[in-house]
Parts: structure tokens; sequence; C-alpha cells
């Protein structure tokens, strides 16, 4: 019986051997890369073109689908099971440096991984990419976010340059409603919008180059002003102002319930793609105290990273650098609306003559790209509190109370 038992197991052994499977269902000798849904086809036609250029390669190369934005607790929860090539967005790269979870990106014998890296991306993306002076990963766009709005409704361009003016504009019926559209709104409740007004009115997060964990000073007299501006303004109870998940506010300016939205480059590849009665523009201002104030948004880059437990961190550092390139990320740039951080694609008629892009480009000459330190994963779930507590009316408007919620936000980011 024993001898009957080890048959069947070798059989089997031998099976899966024959059919190069494991118990996934991937080739165990596969290098996995992660990809966005929307990104998947794109990718797997690079990985083809990576093999093609690359003949030496013997591993398998999977492409699997992975939001960038919850990569670093997959990657965390299980690093054995995770790709081997990582997209991240690059405030994770400090947090996943320190666990160490990413491998550090150095030039070969036979590569030039980091110094490519350096010499040809834009240099907030290779700060980006960089944590305690060692390389973690290899830049591929660069984002920010922008207004879109509904030029049907706000048939003056010169309305949406600010707030104040799209609040106060009469709005219409929302088409075969009666009930008026909305005038604008964001994600207040979301760390990565609430930040505008403050950085608008000249407050740092981690101080001037967001490396200082002890120097946020929103809790100011001039974050209080603007905390009394979204108070008056950034209300639920307002109905001219709305909030809420960003593709649903993107959904609602497509279908003329609102007139105008803050939201990332995405949505014109997600939501308002060959949209002819969708426009966009650079942040609006916001008038607080008589003086106004450009609205001056995050900016954030996403790059592929290498995991530290990877059997082939070879393979996949030369597949990353590939996929990263300056043509692949033009391909990326047409495909998808990406934004390149290869200076030389950025150079590109292609990207230099886009409408879209040239919003972009304006507006990540005005942004604060968001902190690498780890600590900055402390900023988002205060960030989300306050945020809430504006929108629903449930922090009170007075100055008393305001200062007293800037106050408790600010010490948050202090706690280990």
């Amino acid at each position: 019986m024993k001898k009957f038992a080890s048959f069947i197991v070798c059989l089997i052994l031998a099976m899966s051997a024959v059919l190069g499977l494991t118990a996934c269902g991937v080739s165990k000798d596969a290098v996995v890369i992660w990809a966005a849904e929307e990104e998947k086809a794109l990718m797997e036609t690079l990985v083809s073109e990576f093999k093609a250029a690359n003949p030496d390669v013997e591993e398998d190369i999977k492409v699997v689908v992975q939001s960038v934005w919850n990569a670093q607790s997959v990657v965390a929860k299980d690093p054995e099971a995770a790709a081997d090539v990582i997209m991240i967005p690059h405030d994770q790269v400090g947090i996943m440096a320190k666990q160490g979870l990413l491998a550090e990106i150095r030039d070969g014998t036979s590569a030039t991984f980091a110094t490519d890296i350096k010499t040809l991306n834009a240099p907030a993306t290779v700060q980006q990419a960089t944590y305690d002076g060692k390389v973690y990963g290899f830049p591929l766009t660069m984002d920010t976010y922008i207004l879109y709005y509904d030029n049907t409704i706000f048939t003056d361009a010169d309305t949406v340059k600010s707030v104040d003016s799209m609040l106060a504009f009469d709005m219409p019926n929302i088409p075969d409603r009666d009930e008026k559209a909305a005038a604008f709104g964001f994600r207040i409740e979301d760390g990565f919008y609430l930040n505008m007004g403050f950085f608008a009115m000249g407050c740092t997060l981690y101080g001037e180059n967001g490396d200082d964990v002890t120097a946020c000073d929103w809790n100011n007299a001039d974050g209080l002003k603007f905390m009394k501006y979204a108070a008056e303004n950034f209300r639920m109870s307002g109905k001219k102002f709305k909030s809420g998940d960003v593709s649903n506010l993107a959904s609602a300016v497509l279908n003329h319930r609102q007139g105008a939205c803050i939201s990332g480059g995405w949505e014109m590849q997600d939501t308002f793609k060959n949209a002819a009665h969708i426009s966009y523009t650079t942040l609006p201002s916001i008038t607080v105290d008589g003086d106004e104030k450009q609205l001056v948004s995050f900016s954030n880059s996403k790059l592929y990273a290498v995991n530290n437990r990877s059997k082939y961190k070879g393979t996949a550092s030369r597949l990353a650098a590939f996929v990263t390139s300056e043509e692949c990320q033009l391909r990326f740039a047409s495909d998808r609306g990406y934004y390149p951080t290869n200076l030389n694609a950025q150079s590109s008629e292609s990207v230099t003559g886009n409408a879209f892009f040239q919003v972009i480009r304006a507006q990540l000459d005005n942004s604060v790209p968001v902190p690498v330190i780890p600590e900055i994963s402390r900023y988002w779930e205060p960030a989300k509190t306050l945020g809430t507590s504006l929108y629903n009316g449930s922090l009170k408007g007075d100055d008393a109370s305001l200062q007293a919620a800037l106050d408790k936000f600010v010490a948050s980011l202090r706690q280990d």
C-alpha cells in the first residue's frame, strides 16, 4: 500500500514537472509583473517585445492584475507570494524599503540600472524612487490632479478659474429633473486632496522638503484661515459643493449633474474619454480674507520596483528597466495618458504638443510631491478624519473648535 501511495505521489510530481505548473497555476520558473486591469493588455504586449529582444531570458513572464494603491499591503502580507516586479506609488517606497520588501537597484557588470534611473528621469522622480540614499525603483509616470468641467454649464472659462465664482454661479437644473446641478466638488475626506487649501496658504507637511516629521504647521494662523474658509464653503449642507468618491464626482460632471470637479489625470482615460463637453484646466483659486490664493496640488509618481524576495532579481530588473524605458513610457503616454518621467520622452512632440499633457505639466509645476518618508503613513487617517468632520458638519465652524481640530491633527502626525 505504501509503495502504491509513493507511486501516486511520484506520478503527480512528474506530471507537474512536465506541465510546468505550481498550485497557483503559474510556471515555477515564471517572473511575475503586476499591472492594473486597464494596463494589462499593453503590458502583455510589452512583455512579448521584451522576450523577443532578450532571447537569453529563459524564465516565463506572466502579467497579473493588481491595483497599485494597495500593493504595499499585499506584499507585506506575503512577500513570497507577491510579484517579482511590483508597481507602487512613490510614497510607499520609504515604507517598503524600511520593511526590507524592496531590492536595491544597483549598477551591475553588464547594466547601469541605477545610473540610468538618475540620469534619464526628472530629478523629482529620482528623489521619489530613493530612500536613505539608495535607489529602489524605476520611474514610469508622474501625475497630479486638475480641474475638469462641463463646458455646456460653465461656458465662460474664466468662471472655473475661481472656486468662489463657481459656487456663486446660478446653476441650471439637472436634465429631466427639477433639481439644480451641484457646482463644484473634490474628495475633501481624502488627504490627497485636503492638502490643497493648506498648501495654498503656505503651510507645509513635514517641512519644506517633506522629510521633517516634526514640521507640520497646518495649525498656524494661515491654516486656521483655510479651515474657516472650508467650514463656510465645503459643507455637505451647502448643496453646491459635493464630496465623495472621485470617480462618482467625475461621472456627475460627465452627466451634467455637476459643473466641475477636481480629480487625477487618469479621468481622461477612465471617465471623460471622447467627451466633447468636458474641458480641463489647472486648479482654481480661493479667496481668503480678500486675498486670492491658488490651490496647490499633491503630485506623485508611480514606479516599478523589484521584490526583495524574488528568485529572479536579475531578470526582474531587466524587465522593469525595459517597461519604463523612453520608448515604453511613450507607449503608456499614448495608450493610457500617463505623463512620462523620462526626460527625452517629456520633450517628445507627442507630449509637448498634447493639450492635456500641457495642463498636467503646468499643474505639476504648482504641486508638492507626496513625502517619501515612512512616516507619511501616519498622515492619511487623521487627514480623512479632519476632512470628513468638515464636510459632514460634525466639526463646528467657530475658531476654537477649528483650532482644536487642527492641533489634534498635527499632534497625531508625531505619534509613533
